[in-house]
C-alpha cells in the first residue's frame, strides 16, 4: 500500500468523490480521488454528534444531524480549498426488507449478449422486486426505496453461468437480491444532506458498502458472514456460492452496552460511552464520577460482569438473524464497526455460533486493498464502512437520486433507469385517474315506461408540458426537468329537451276525407304537456304521444265526430281506435 503524500498528477475536481457515513455516534466525511481501480484518500474528518440525534440507525433530530454534516463538510472544504456539492451515503439496515426475484428475456440465437443488456435485465428484476414488495404491503405503508441489489445467479438457456456477457443463447435470466428500506428512513437521511447544502451522488446500504470493501467476489464462493456492529444497529450480510445471498439487521449494538453502564453506575450517556471505550485499554481499574458527584474506582472485571448479559443478548440476536437466513453456521464471521471491539463479544459470538474463535475475525484498514491512505488515526474496524461507501460510488453499484419539478414542487426520483412523465407523476402523488377528464353528470329519465340514461359531455384531459413543450405520459424525463400539469376539466352536465327525445321526426300524418293532415307528437313530463323546448331533469317521467286515438284526433283537429260513422281504411271503427301513420279516416 502506497502512503505517499505527493500526487503524481493534477486533480480533476469533477472526479473527486465525497463519502459520508452518518452514524449513530459520529459522522465521518472522506474526500477521495480515483487512481486506476483504487481510491486515494485526500482528506477525512470525524465529528461526534453534539447530542443523540440518531438512535438505532434512525435520524431522530434532522436539524441537529444536518448541522453536524454541514460542520464536517465546511471543515473539509476549508482545509482543501474546494467546494463539495455531491455526496455518497449509505443507510443503516433499520427495518430493511429483501426480495429475491428473477427476470429474463428471449434473445436472437446468433446475438452476442452485451453488458448493457445484462444491466438492463438486472434493473428490470429490481423493479420487479419493488412491485412485488408493494403488492405485499398494506395501503397504509409509506413505500420503500430500493437501496441496492446484488446479482445472485445468471442463467443461459436455464443453466447457471458465471457471466452472460458475450455469450450466445435463446433465453437469458438473472436472479437478484434487492434490498429495500422504508421511505421514512431514506427521506430523513436525504433531508439531512440537503439541509447541509449537498445533493446525492449515490446511495447504498451499509452492509453492501462494507462487503464491497471487505469481501471481494473471489471470496464469495465461501459461506461467510459479515456483521457491522455500530452504535445503534448491527448490519449483516451473508455470502455463499459466489454471491451475496442475504442482508439483515439487528436493532442493537454498542449503545445497549453504554446504556447498561449508564443505568448501573448512574452515569450520563457520554460518561458511560467513555467508560465503555476505556475497556479496550485493558486497565485493571477505572475511575468514574456519577451524576450525584460521587467518584469511585471500579475494577475491569466488575464492569465486564455488568455488561456480560447485554453482550450475550447482542451475540444471540446476531446469531439468530444469521441462522435465519443461512440455516447453519457460516465458515467464518467478519466483524467490523466500532462495536466489534467490545470485550467478550468476539468470544461470545464464537460460542453461540459454534465457530472457532480464530474464525471470528475483526477486520480493519489492513484488510482493504483498494484504499490508499496515510491517515493513521482512522484505521480501526470503524473505518471499513465509510471506505466501503466511497468504493461503492467508484464502482457505481448504487442507486442515485435526481430532482424534477412538478408544478413548482421538487420531486425526488430514484435513478434506476430512464423514467417517464407517468412514473414521475405517480411519485409526485398524482392519481393517474385524475389526469383523465370526467364526463359531465348524466340524466336518467323514464320514457314511455323504459329507463333511459343520457350521459354528460366529454371533458378535456389534463395537458402535460415538459420543459415548455407538450408531452405525453411516456415522454422520458431527465434530471432537473420541469413538468407542468394543467388539470383535467370535467365535461358539462347532460342537457336534454323534449324536442331532443322526438328527434328528427316530430310529427306524423293521416288522411282526413282524402286530404293529408300532419299531426304533431305530444310530450308529457310528469303528466304535464310540455313544449319541445322544455329541458328535462333527472328522474323525470316522460310520455310521448304520437297519433293517439280517434278521440285524440278529435281534440287536435277540433272535428266533432259525435253521431258520425267513422271509417278507417274503409273499415268502421269506434272513437277508441289507435291510429297509425298514413291511416285514411273518413266519416259520414
Amino acid at each position: 500500500m502506497n502512503n505517499g503524500e505527493v500526487l503524481p498528477y493534477i486533480i480533476e475536481p469533477d472526479k473527486i468523490l465525497f463519502a459520508l457515513d452518518v452514524g449513530t455516534r459520529s459522522i465521518v466525511g472522506i474526500v477521495c480521488y480515483p487512481e486506476e481501480d483504487n481510491l486515494r484518500v485526500l482528506d477525512l474528518e470525524i465529528t461526534q454528534h453534539s447530542q443523540r440525534d440518531m438512535i438505532d440507525g434512525q435520524i431522530h433530530n434532522v436539524e441537529g444531524a444536518s448541522k453536524t454534516v454541514e460542520q464536517v463538510k465546511n471543515t473539509l472544504e476549508e482545509r482543501m480549498q474546494l467546494k463539495l456539492e455531491r455526496v455518497s451515503v449509505a443507510a443503516a439496515g433499520r427495518a430493511l426488507k429483501t426480495v429475491k426475484v428473477k427476470a429474463g428475456k428471449e434473445v436472437p440465437v446468433d446475438h452476442r449478449i452485451t453488458s448493457e443488456e445484462v444491466s438492463h435485465l438486472e434493473l428490470e428484476a429490481a423493479e420487479k422486486a419493488k412491485n412485488q414488495l408493494a403488492n405485499q404491503d398494506s395501503p397504509f405503508d409509506s413505500g420503500y426505496y430500493c437501496v441496492g441489489y446484488t446479482t445472485v445467479h445468471y442463467f443461459l438457456d436455464q443453466h447457471p453461468i458465471s457471466s452472460l456477457i458475450s455469450q450466445k443463447g435463446r433465453y437469458i435470466e438473472v436472479e437478484v437480491l434487492a434490498t429495500f428500506l422504508p421511505g421514512t428512513v431514506i427521506d430523513s437521511l436525504l433531508t439531512v444532506i440537503e439541509k447541509a447544502g449537498l445533493t446525492l451522488h449515490s446511495l447504498t446500504l451499509e452492509p453492501i458498502a462494507a462487503i464491497h470493501a471487505l469481501i471481494p467476489p473471489e471470496y464469495r464462493h465461501l459461506n461467510l458472514a459479515l456483521v457491522d456492529i455500530g452504535a445503534g444497529t448491527s448490519d449483516i450480510a451473508v455470502t455463499n456460492r459466489g454471491s451475496i445471498v442475504a442482508y439483515a439487521m439487528v436493532p442493537e449494538a454498542g449503545d445497549e452496552i453504554t446504556e447498561k453502564l449508564a443505568d448501573n453506575y448512574l452515569l450520563d450517556f457520554n460518561t458511560a460511552e467513555k467508560l465503555k471505550l476505556e475497556l479496550n485499554q485493558n486497565k485493571p481499574d477505572h475511575q468514574i464520577t456519577d451524576i450525584i458527584g460521587l467518584t469511585r474506582n471500579i475494577s475491569r472485571e466488575e464492569i465486564l460482569e455488568v455488561i456480560r448479559p447485554v453482550i450475550n443478548q447482542l451475540a444471540d440476536n446476531i446469531a439468530e438473524s444469521i441462522f435465519y437466513y443461512n440455516k447453519t453456521s457460516p465458515r467464518a464471521l467478519f466483524c467490523i464497526g466500532g462495536g466489534s471491539q467490545t470485550p467478550l463479544l468476539r468470544e461470545t459470538l464464537s460460542e453461540v455460533m459454534d465457530i472457532p474463535v480464530e474464525r471470528v475475525a475483526i477486520r480493519d484498514f489492513s484488510s482493504l486493498n483498494r484504499i490508499i491512505s496515510n491517515k493513521d488515526t482512522f484505521k480501526g474496524p470503524e473505518c471499513v464502512t465509510p471506505f466501503g461507501i466511497a468504493l461503492s460510488a467508484l464502482q457505481e453499484q448504487f442507486f442515485g437520486f435526481s430532482y424534477v419539478t412538478v408544478n413548482d414542487k421538487v420531486i425526488r426520483l430514484l435513478e434506476t433507469e430512464p423514467t417517464t412523465v407517468g412514473k414521475v407523476l405517480l411519485t409526485a402523488g398524482y392519481n393517474p385517474r385524475s389526469l383523465i377528464a370526467l364526463k359531465g353528470p348524466s340524466i336518467k329519465i323514464t320514457l314511455n315506461g323504459e329507463e333511459k340514461v343520457f350521459t354528460g359531455e366529454p371533458g378535456e384531459n389534463a395537458r402535460i408540458w415538459l420543459n415548455g413543450e407538450h408531452a405525453g405520459l411516456e415522454a422520458v424525463v431527465k434530471p432537473n426537468d420541469e413538468i407542468v400539469i394543467e388539470p383535467a376539466q370535467p365535461g358539462k352536465k347532460a342537457e336534454v329537451t323534449a324536442g331532443h327525445l322526438l328527434g328528427s321526426k316530430q310529427s306524423s300524418y293521416v288522411y282526413l276525407q282524402g286530404a293529408r293532415v300532419d299531426i304533431p307528437y305530444r310530450v308529457k313530463v310528469n303528466g304535464e304537456l310540455v313544449s319541445p323546448e322544455h329541458k328535462l331533469s333527472d328522474n323525470d317521467n316522460v310520455e310521448i304521444k304520437e297519433l293517439g286515438t280517434i278521440e285524440d284526433l278529435s281534440q287536435l283537429t277540433e272535428i266533432d265526430f259525435t253521431n258520425k260513422q267513422i271509417n278507417v281504411n274503409g273499415t268502421p271503427v269506434d272513437r277508441s281506435y289507435q291510429l297509425k301513420p298514413g291511416d285514411r279516416v273518413d266519416w259520414e
